[in-house]
């Protein structure tokens, strides 16, 4: 299998301090043919001009990076967009300003207040129902971290239907899940999505990315080893994307 880490945040995600040297030297160093800078894009953080100045700015290092290592390393340009749904206007300026190769879009605002005030079981269904507004926007790639909401609780508690129509979206708008293999670092899961969530989806199709949501640099080759059995077993095909297109390796 041709080894990939497609979930990797830089120096130029407010979150990490890692320069692209560092990661493209470890990656190296691992063997590892791809990785994908998905740098943050939280637009209730950061204006939008400032963004997209910042990663065509990173562009141009990403390019010196796949001139220096040919052969050896591909690094491709991408970001993780939080609630790419609740900016639409926004998500579409910057695909149309910034070369990308995929866009990955996540959820990350867990409703706390719901949570608090209703339950866990309203608080992963309110998570479930952004993951699928978020899909039916039509704006994103990859759906990053299904199942996220998990890191906070000991058990799922997801709706059958619900992960059901998520998982028929995913396909039906031509998208893909990443293997997240943060999980394992960050609660009781081996990865996100869980195993049979993964499972479900393989029903559905086979296409999927690996990525280990990487800020230091000892987490660039955070338990890839597993995430490579579990895509073997399941017959599942790691692709990546030139310039938001599918790839298959």
């Amino acid at each position: 299998m041709i080894k990939q880490n497609m979930h990797i945040h830089s120096n130029y995600s407010w979150d990490s301090k890692m320069d692209i040297d560092t990661i493209a030297k470890i990656l190296v160093e691992n063997n590892i043919s791809y990785g994908a800078l998905t740098d943050h894009v939280e637009l209730d953080r950061e204006p939008l001009p400032y963004v997209i100045t910042k990663l065509k700015i990173r562009n141009v290092d990403i390019d010196r990076i796949n001139q220096q290592y040919q052969g050896k390393l591909t690094l491709l340009k991408a970001v993780e967009i939080s609630e790419p749904h609740w900016y639409p206007d926004q998500v579409e300026k910057l695909s149309q300003e910034v070369e990308l190769d995929f866009i990955m879009g996540s959820v990350h605002s867990i409703p706390k207040d719901i949570e608090s005030k209703y339950g866990r079981e309203d608080a992963t269904y309110q998570y479930y129902r952004e993951i699928l507004e978020m899909i039916r926007a039509d704006q994103i790639d990859v759906v990053g971290h299904l199942d996220y909401i998990n890191r906070y609780y000991e058990k799922d508690y997801s709706f059958f239907r619900q992960v059901t129509d998520v998982l028929d979206a995913i396909k039906e708008h031509n998208m893909i899940i990443e293997i997240n293999t943060s999980a394992e670092r960050r609660c009781h899961l081996n990865v996100f999505p869980s195993l049979d969530k993964i499972c479900r989806y393989r029903f559905r199709q086979n296409e999927i990315i690996i990525g280990t949501d990487a800020h230091t640099p000892n987490e660039l080759t955070d338990h890839l080893e597993q995430a490579e059995v579990i895509t073997n077993e399941l017959g599942l095909k790691p692709v990546i994307y030139q310039k938001r297109k599918r790839i298959n390796l």
